[in-house]
Protein backbone atom coordinates (compact mmCIF):
# COMPACT_ATOMS: atom_id res chain seq x y z
CA UNK A 1 0.00 0.00 0.00
CA UNK A 2 1.42 4.01 -0.85
CA UNK A 3 0.53 6.98 0.74
CA UNK A 4 2.07 10.15 -1.22
CA UNK A 5 3.50 7.47 -3.06
CA UNK A 6 5.70 6.07 -0.21
CA UNK A 7 5.35 2.47 0.55
CA UNK A 8 4.13 1.60 3.68
CA UNK A 9 6.22 -1.10 5.35
CA UNK A 10 4.43 -4.33 5.96
CA UNK A 11 4.98 -4.69 9.49
CA UNK A 12 2.76 -1.28 10.16
CA UNK A 13 0.04 -2.52 7.60
CA UNK A 14 -0.30 -5.94 9.52
CA UNK A 15 -0.20 -3.92 12.75
CA UNK A 16 -2.62 -1.82 11.76
CA UNK A 17 -4.75 -4.95 10.45
CA UNK A 18 -4.28 -6.57 13.40
CA UNK A 19 -5.44 -3.74 15.65
CA UNK A 20 -2.30 -3.78 17.11
CA UNK A 21 -1.77 -0.15 15.93
CA UNK A 22 -3.16 1.77 19.43
CA UNK A 23 -2.77 2.76 22.75
CA UNK A 24 0.60 1.83 23.67
CA UNK A 25 1.73 1.79 27.22
CA UNK A 26 2.45 5.15 28.46
CA UNK A 27 5.44 3.57 30.00
CA UNK A 28 6.85 2.52 27.04
CA UNK A 29 5.78 5.97 24.86
CA UNK A 30 7.23 7.77 27.64
CA UNK A 31 10.37 5.70 26.86
CA UNK A 32 10.68 6.02 23.56
CA UNK A 33 9.96 9.63 23.01
CA UNK A 34 11.50 10.60 26.04
CA UNK A 35 8.23 13.37 26.20
CA UNK A 36 5.14 12.44 28.66
CA UNK A 37 2.42 12.04 25.69
CA UNK A 38 -0.76 14.06 26.41
CA UNK A 39 -3.64 12.50 24.01
CA UNK A 40 -1.98 10.10 21.61
CA UNK A 41 -3.30 9.18 18.41
CA UNK A 42 -1.81 6.44 16.31
CA UNK A 43 -3.22 6.80 12.73
CA UNK A 44 -5.15 4.33 11.30
CA UNK A 45 -5.53 3.86 7.40
CA UNK A 46 -7.96 6.78 6.88
CA UNK A 47 -6.37 8.83 9.33
CA UNK A 48 -3.04 8.44 7.43
CA UNK A 49 -4.25 9.17 4.10
CA UNK A 50 -6.02 12.31 4.93
CA UNK A 51 -2.96 13.51 7.71
CA UNK A 52 -0.86 12.10 4.68
CA UNK A 53 -2.26 14.75 2.54
CA UNK A 54 -2.43 17.50 4.51
CA UNK A 55 1.69 16.96 5.17
CA UNK A 56 2.05 17.35 1.66
CA UNK A 57 0.78 20.81 1.54
CA UNK A 58 2.28 22.10 5.14
CA UNK A 59 3.60 25.36 4.70
CA UNK A 60 4.41 26.33 8.64
CA UNK A 61 8.76 26.32 8.63
CA UNK A 62 8.00 25.29 12.72
CA UNK A 63 7.02 21.72 11.47
CA UNK A 64 9.77 21.14 9.41
CA UNK A 65 12.39 21.49 11.46
CA UNK A 66 16.11 22.15 10.82
CA UNK A 67 19.06 20.25 10.04
CA UNK A 68 21.28 19.33 13.14
CA UNK A 69 24.92 17.56 12.46
CA UNK A 70 25.20 17.35 16.12
CA UNK A 71 21.89 15.26 16.26
CA UNK A 72 20.80 14.02 13.10
CA UNK A 73 18.48 14.75 11.16
CA UNK A 74 16.67 18.04 12.80
CA UNK A 75 14.50 18.49 10.10
CA UNK A 76 12.27 16.43 7.64
CA UNK A 77 10.65 16.40 4.58
CA UNK A 78 7.03 16.32 3.89
CA UNK A 79 7.83 14.98 0.30
CA UNK A 80 9.84 12.15 1.83
CA UNK A 81 8.06 11.54 5.26
CA UNK A 82 4.68 9.81 6.47
CA UNK A 83 3.38 11.39 9.73
CA UNK A 84 1.93 8.20 12.05
CA UNK A 85 0.44 10.08 14.90
CA UNK A 86 0.56 12.71 16.97
CA UNK A 87 2.34 12.42 20.84
CA UNK A 88 -0.18 15.78 21.59
CA UNK A 89 -0.73 19.02 20.23
CA UNK A 90 1.70 19.60 17.56
CA UNK A 91 4.15 16.88 18.36
CA UNK A 92 4.09 14.53 15.75
CA UNK A 93 5.95 11.67 14.66
CA UNK A 94 6.65 10.00 11.14
CA UNK A 95 8.52 7.33 9.03
CA UNK A 96 11.28 9.32 6.98
CA UNK A 97 12.16 8.08 4.12
CA UNK A 98 15.38 9.78 2.94
CA UNK A 99 17.92 7.34 4.56
CA UNK A 100 16.23 4.33 3.33
CA UNK A 101 13.11 4.17 1.07
CA UNK A 102 12.64 -0.04 1.91
CA UNK A 103 13.35 0.58 5.90
CA UNK A 104 12.60 4.19 6.85
CA UNK A 105 13.55 5.38 10.05
CA UNK A 106 10.95 6.77 12.69
CA UNK A 107 11.26 10.52 13.64
CA UNK A 108 9.04 12.76 16.28
CA UNK A 109 9.29 16.50 16.61
CA UNK A 110 10.53 17.25 20.02
CA UNK A 111 7.93 19.46 22.16
CA UNK A 112 10.78 22.54 22.10
CA UNK A 113 9.98 22.52 18.29
CA UNK A 114 11.88 23.05 15.15
CA UNK A 115 14.10 19.45 15.72
CA UNK A 116 13.31 15.59 14.63
CA UNK A 117 14.70 13.29 16.96
CA UNK A 118 15.13 9.30 15.86
CA UNK A 119 13.82 7.19 17.69
CA UNK A 120 13.70 4.18 16.20
CA UNK A 121 15.47 2.84 13.04
CA UNK A 122 12.58 1.15 11.45
CA UNK A 123 9.09 0.62 12.17
CA UNK A 124 9.40 -3.07 13.31
CA UNK A 125 11.69 -1.81 16.31
CA UNK A 126 9.12 1.04 17.02
CA UNK A 127 6.32 -1.71 17.04
CA UNK A 128 8.59 -3.98 19.82
CA UNK A 129 9.91 -0.35 21.69
CA UNK A 130 6.40 0.35 22.49
CA UNK A 131 4.98 -2.89 23.11
CA UNK A 132 2.54 -3.45 20.01
CA UNK A 133 4.84 -6.26 18.33
CA UNK A 134 2.45 -9.19 19.13
CA UNK A 135 5.85 -11.25 20.08
CA UNK A 136 4.04 -11.54 23.65
CA UNK A 137 1.33 -13.22 22.09
CA UNK A 138 3.06 -16.39 21.80
CA UNK A 139 3.58 -16.11 25.70
CA UNK A 140 0.89 -18.65 27.52
CA UNK A 141 -2.29 -17.62 29.28
CA UNK A 142 -1.71 -16.43 32.78
CA UNK A 143 -4.36 -18.71 34.69
CA UNK A 144 -6.78 -16.50 36.81
CA UNK A 145 -7.99 -17.62 40.28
Amino acid sequence: MQINGLDLPAALTQAIGERRWRHPPVDALRRVFRESPIKVRLYDLDALHAANHRWLNEKDPAYFGRSDDKKPPGNIDPARSLLLGLLGPHMPFALDYRVSGASPRVLYLHSGGDQWITVADDIEQLLARLQLSGLDSCAPARRVR
